[in-house]
């Protein structure tokens, strides 16, 4: 067998060692988690906390040695309302405590794009491609129970569009007509058969999700609408794609860690939370730093700064052949908060990575490498 055969073969069976350097969660919270959303990632390939022990917010350390913190132009007291309808309370002690303030008959949007540009080369061969994904989301406030609020969860649109390597484009947006093309269709008609539909939701004031209730009727009404298009086989497929994005789970971990910002205690502006992520699955070691500070408070808004980085890497050997790997990634971004209400009033994320892997066996020898820059924004 030549060694180009060899190795397709052998990515093709370890196909897993790149995709999990690739999908570990480098924001864990800070990231706003829009895999959820995407259907056609399922919520078991999610690491969880326990095998990575990841430190959640609630337990974050704090770094109180600002002083080199920079707030530019940011006030930090200037205009707030410190009266109790607002998210953000001051405290006699100069700290800040959050807590959502959400008003009875408001609606509350969550409208997500993520673009991604990805380069990558081996030996003499190149190519790039890019994809942009958005999700339009409502929150419509039904009923406040004491310090609850429920929330009735709307599906308003998807969109996506990917350019190949070859520049052929493909995309689809369920606000418009069916595609031409059929495989793009059938994803066009899985998300088509979710809009509109809604869901109610029970979350306490910091976010906490109670209960979430009416996610089989949205199962059953999408898988209702859309059978007729696939075949006995894709109809298992779908199921258990609905079962695995649409499930109480899934809704929670969308929610809480999109929305949880700040931690359970008190904050100076100024002070900075960080949550770490020791990496030790398999073959793929590392580790993943979440720094996040709170720089102040300027026409109403609080601000995060967040910054980010994972450093991972490997090595595997099967049947000879030795791959090896190195991932790096960065993220740069802010999270804008209303204070009066709490809500997200705007997120920007800019995460760049960087990969390479070297396959050898023998004295022959690959090198695989991969630029990705991912852009995320929120409302």
């Amino acid at each position: 067998m030549n060694f180009r055969l060899f190795l397709i073969q052998f990515k093709k069976k370890w196909i897993f060692f790149g995709y999990l350097a690739q999908n570990l969660n480098l924001m864990k919270k800070s990231l706003i988690i829009l895999a959820v959303f995407a259907l056609m990632t399922a919520c078991k390939d999610k690491i969880s906390d326990t095998k990575t022990g990841v430190s959640t917010t609630e337990n974050a350390q704090i770094d109180e040695d600002v002083g080199d913190v920079s707030l530019n132009e940011i006030e930090t007291e200037e205009g707030i309302n410190t009266e109790s309808n607002t998210s953000l309370q001051k405290n006699e002690d100069d700290t800040y405590s959050f807590r959502f303030n959400l008003k009875k008959g408001d609606t509350y949007p969550f409208r997500m794009k993520i673009t991604t540009d990805e380069s990558m080369t081996m030996g003499d061969q190149s190519a790039s491609m890019s994809s942009t994904r958005t999700v339009d989301f409502d929150y419509f406030v039904e009923n406040i129970n004491n310090t609850n609020f429920i929330l009735k969860a709307t599906f308003l649109n998807f969109s996506e569009s990917f350019k190949a390597p070859t520049g052929e484009t493909i995309s689809f947006n369920t606000a418009q007509g069916r595609p031409a093309n059929e495989d793009v269709a059938k994803n066009w008609a899985i998300y088509k058969a979710i809009s509109g539909q809604s869901f109610t939701m029970e979350v306490n004031n910091k976010g906490k999700v109670i209960s979430v209730k009416g996610l089989d009727k949205v199962r059953s009404n999408a898988f209702e609408k859309i059978k007729s298009d696939f075949t006995a086989e894709e109809q298992t497929y779908v199921k258990d794609l609905l079962e695995n994005s649409l499930s109480v789970d899934a809704i929670k971990v969308q929610f809480e860690e999109s929305m949880n910002i700040f931690p359970e205690r008190n904050l100076k502006i100024g002070e900075k939370w960080e949550d770490v992520q020791n990496i030790n699955e398999g073959p793929v070691t590392g580790k993943n730093t979440i720094t996040r500070t709170f720089e102040g408070i300027k026409d109403g808004v609080a601000r995060v700064k967040v910054d980010g980085v994972m450093n991972v890497g490997g090595s595997e050997t099967q049947q000879d052949l030795t791959m090896t790997m190195k991932n790096n990634s960065t993220i740069d971004g802010t999270i804008d908060v209303d204070i009066e209400t709490g809500w997200l009033n705007k997120v920007h994320f800019v995460k760049n990575e960087s990969s390479l892997v070297t396959y050898q066996q023998g004295d022959l020898k690959q090198i695989e490498s991969a630029k990705q820059t991912v852009v995320t924004t929120v409302n």
